[in-house]
């Protein structure tokens, strides 16, 4: 007969085994560093930092998608992030014969605005994959404290004396 204290102990063991490992510090939880890096230097051309704010880069929101993509159940939410960062990748070899970070600013700027274009009716898998990385893109840098406060300068809960909004008259 297990005692109440024991099997507190063989919950907390068991919890223990189930969280996932941490990751050294700096290193991605999912990805290869080689895919981390594409995935952060996808995220902040889509969301680059400005003279108003910081960009995702500095919002960390590569580091937010690793950490959601590592916890994702199913194993196609994974693979698809696998199969779009090699896509976005492939695609960069077939236009500018280089790998996506091994191209030039203005080569990485005219195949993203190539497969933004696309955005409405993508057909290939990098611009499936661009509307998905935009979308969470968008989310985790909206939910973060730069992009809540100092992009939207969020105020919080707070009685505002004159609200300088738009006039519907």
């Amino acid at each position: 007969m297990l005692s109440r204290r024991d099997v507190i102990k063989l919950l907390t063991a068991t919890a223990a085994t189930l969280q996932l490992p941490a990751a050294e510090p700096g290193r991605p939880l999912f990805f290869t560093n080689s895919e981390f890096a594409l995935l952060d230097a996808l995220t902040e051309m889509i969301i680059p930092a400005d003279d108003h704010s910081p960009g995702a880069h500095q919002a960390e929101v590569a580091a937010f998608l690793d950490r959601q993509i590592a916890e994702a159940i199913l194993p196609d939410d994974r693979n698809s992030w696998r199969k779009g960062l090699a896509s976005i990748d492939k695609l960069s070899v077939s236009t500018s014969g280089k790998p996506f970070l091994q191209s030039s600013g203005v080569q990485q700027m005219a195949l993203m605005t190539k497969i933004a274009a696309a955005e409405a009716k993508p057909q290939t898998e990098a611009e499936k994959f661009f509307t998905q990385l935009k979308q969470t893109t968008a989310f985790a840098y909206y939910t973060s404290s730069i992009g809540i406060h100092k992009e939207t300068r969020y105020k919080g809960n707070v009685i505002l004396q004159k609200f300088v909004g738009y006039d519907a008259t």
